[in-house]
């Protein structure tokens, strides 16, 4: 089985085993991130293929240090920009600007400076921090939430909680995240 570190090396060394492995490795999670927001099994092995794909062109420079985590922010932003677009063209046939620049994103190197890429990781660090001080319950509600997109219902089904424990759990954690980021002066 290859780590993580094995396959940010292959990904530097270019060797398209890396994809391989992170199929492999990483490829149902994604699906799932991406069917949650998407609601179309096709549309979300198609957004899985282009999340492999943005890794594949992002690594390097990017370094990620929780490959899972990664893929998973990518497969969930491009979900997202699917669904904007989408519905945009259901509106009026033609794309806004920022759906325009939404598909350029992934071809286009970062604009983000140093200053912003600092900022981000310490921000990073914080939401880290604050996961590690909550109850492994709430921890595990709030993940399933926020990084696997999993609904309420789903939630309560795969831990034997009732849907209104769930959503008093998350509640719960967006306040208690609310009050952590402001005594770190985040907000």
């Amino acid at each position: 089985m290859t780590d993580d570190r094995q396959i940010i090396e292959l990904l530097e060394l270019r060797d398209e085993r890396a994809i391989c492995e992170m199929r492999r490795k990483y490829s149902k999670g994604c699906q799932t991130i991406a069917y949650n927001i998407l609601g179309n099994r096709m549309d979300a092995e198609e957004i899985v293929n282009d999340t492999m794909l943005h890794t594949w062109n992002a690594v390097p420079p990017l370094h990620p240090e929780n490959l899972f985590s990664f893929l998973a922010a990518v497969t969930k932003r491009l979900s997202i920009s699917r669904v904007r677009r989408e519905h945009a063209e259901k509106r009026g046939g033609s794309l806004p600007a920022g759906a325009v620049l939404d598909e350029l994103e992934e071809c286009l190197p970062s604009a983000q400076n140093v200053e912003q890429h600092i900022e981000h990781r310490a921000l990073v660090e914080a939401l880290n921090r604050y996961l590690r001080q909550m109850e492994p319950d709430a921890r595990a509600i709030t993940v399933q939430r926020y990084v696997r997109a999993l609904s309420v219902r789903e939630i309560a089904e795969l831990y034997g909680f009732s849907e209104s424990k769930v959503k008093m759990t998350l509640l719960r954690a967006r306040k208690q995240l609310k009050t952590h980021l402001e005594q770190e002066e985040w907000i």
